[in-house]
């Protein structure tokens, strides 16, 4: 009821802005004499296809100077009367979902929040697909921040192990736990840890976040049902364009190969991360006494980029035809093998590649495989 009474709310603001805007309406891009101390939205395109790599450069000026890429500036994009802040300083828009999206623009200068006095309309098309598509499960990854010093993170866990075992087949989840030092040393940290924590630019423990979707609507802190009600909002939002598939080697020599599959249902860039993690570690626990279960522990990553490394070169895949990526990686010495387990998680961009989320992913077992996984018609 909580989130409904919202999105009215967030509606009416949006109603309203285009009442406001009516004046001026659909920006003209050639129209560039803004008066002083306006600021205003102008687009390059009015339509783009729903691959990815399709974009919509804005321009927004406040009075007669350009501030499209200022750190203060922040665009808002609505859909069907729900606004969705974009990080700040981005002034572009692609995406895989075909809709009709309106934009505004607001931007602080000397503590003063300027809303831009008109907004433009996107639509983004289907794009022409040429190949076989399929329907697929969206597995969704969840990003857990927890610490070995933060009494409240077990309630994270515990909550996070009861979603992942009741959800439908057309959802699935995949978490990786990221653990950093809180009041004390937690032995778990990881190197990335600290990189996937700033970009949810949050403040404290625990956290959970869904695709890595930079958004207060994807983020919270430990409650059972706001974790359900992201997940349900990332199938709605964010649905998987892509098929996710893994294969990896037994370890020898301490190491394991690994190879990233992904099928596409449009012709889009995508990016990937292996993730490796680790179930059954035995460590303290703030709260506890004795030792206590720690799973889904990031031990390892294929890439130092939060985002990945690029698939198929960078050049938008072929609908239909697989796209691999093979990795061999190292398990840490302390890791337990047989205890360990790989997500593949793979990224598209809904700004023009500025940013990306987490369109789909998969995992399994070291040393083992995980298909396609489809929904059943």
């Amino acid at each position: 009821m909580k989130k409904i009474f919202k999105y009215l709310a967030l509606a009416a603001v949006v109603a309203a802005s285009l009442m406001l805007g009516s004046c001026h309406g659909q920006s003209d891009e050639g129209d560039d004499v803004v008066p002083d101390g306006v600021l205003r939205i102008f687009a390059d395109k009015s339509e783009i296809v729903a691959n990815g790599s399709d974009v919509v450069n804005f321009r927004i000026m406040f009075g007669q100077e350009d501030v499209s890429t200022a750190k203060t500036l922040q665009l808002v994009r609505a859909y069907e009367g729900k606004e969705t802040y974009m990080q700040y300083g981005i002034s572009t828009f692609s995406s895989v979902v075909a809709a009709t999206y309106t934009f505004r623009a607001e931007f602080f200068r000397d503590g003063v929040k300027h809303k831009s006095d008109n907004y433009v309309t996107v639509t983004v098309v289907p794009a022409q697909s040429g190949g076989t598509q399929a329907l697929y499960v969206q597995r969704i990854l969840g990003l857990q921040f927890t610490s070995t010093g933060c009494v409240n993170c077990p309630t994270l866990s515990t909550n996070l192990k009861v979603v992942k075992d009741q959800l439908p087949g057309p959802i699935a989840l995949s978490v990786v736990s990221f653990h950093q030092n809180f009041n004390n040393v937690d032995d778990m940290t990881h190197p990335m840890t600290a990189a996937y924590y700033k970009q949810i630019k949050r403040q404290g423990l625990p956290q959970f976040n869904a695709n890595l979707i930079i958004d207060d609507d994807y983020i919270t802190v430990s409650g059972l049902g706001e974790i359900v009600e992201i997940l349900e909002l990332v199938q709605q939002e964010y649905p998987a364009t892509c098929g996710v598939a893994v294969e990896s080697s037994p370890v020898e020599g301490g190491k394991t190969t690994i190879t990233a599959k992904v099928t596409s249902n449009i012709p889009a860039t995508y990016r990937y991360q292996i993730f490796l993690v680790e179930d059954k570690v035995m460590d303290v626990q703030e709260g506890y006494s004795g030792l206590y279960e720690h799973n889904n522990v990031l031990r390892a990553t294929s890439s130092e980029n939060v985002y990945g490394a690029v698939m198929n070169d960078g050049v938008p895949v072929q609908v239909g035809v697989e796209t691999i990526a093979t990795r061999e990686m190292e398990i840490p010495y302390e890791c337990v093998a047989e205890n360990m387990r790989v997500i593949v998680a793979a990224f598209v961009s809904y700004d023009g590649g500025n940013t990306y989320v987490v369109n789909n992913c998969a995992e399994c077992k070291i040393g083992e495989s995980a298909d396609y996984e489809h929904l059943d018609v």
